[in-house]
């Protein structure tokens, strides 16, 4: 019984470690690995993972405000969501580790979250620029 326990367990943690990016079948999360800019091996880099994080911040701001959700807690609940985001993807093992910092993910929530920011930014300017006069 105690290898069922240890089997089940370990099929509960890859759920888990699954959600992270459950949508995304292989074929697109491996090219999402390469690196852009710099070296994932080395220090600072900018991957492929990174313009995805722009793009969750252009839907995610957007269908917020599509929905008349509060405008004037737009930045800090744009903050808060994706900053929810990598805490659960702290908690299970999906943060990135930069050599520079060791075995600190901090840099890698700090760049993943000014780069959703970044795409939350410019959906609200367009969406000002376009609904509101």
């Amino acid at each position: 019984m105690d290898n069922m326990d240890n089997m089940n367990k370990e099929y509960i943690k890859e759920i888990i470690f699954s959600s992270g990016e459950i949508l995304l079948p292989d074929s697109v999360k491996n090219p999402l690995m390469a690196n852009i800019i710099g070296s994932s091996k080395k220090t600072f880099y900018i991957s492929g993972w990174s313009i995805i994080h722009i793009i969750n911040g252009l839907i995610v701001g957007f269908l917020y405000l599509f929905f008349n959700y509060d405008i004037k807690r737009y930045a800090i609940n744009m903050l808060i969501i994706h900053t929810c985001w990598e805490v659960w993807q702290m908690l299970i093992g999906m943060s990135k580790h930069y050599k520079l910092t060791g075995s600190n993910n901090l840099i890698d929530i700090i760049m993943d979250t000014l780069l959703f920011m970044l795409g939350a930014y410019v959906i609200l300017k367009l969406y000002h620029k376009t609904y509101k006069k």
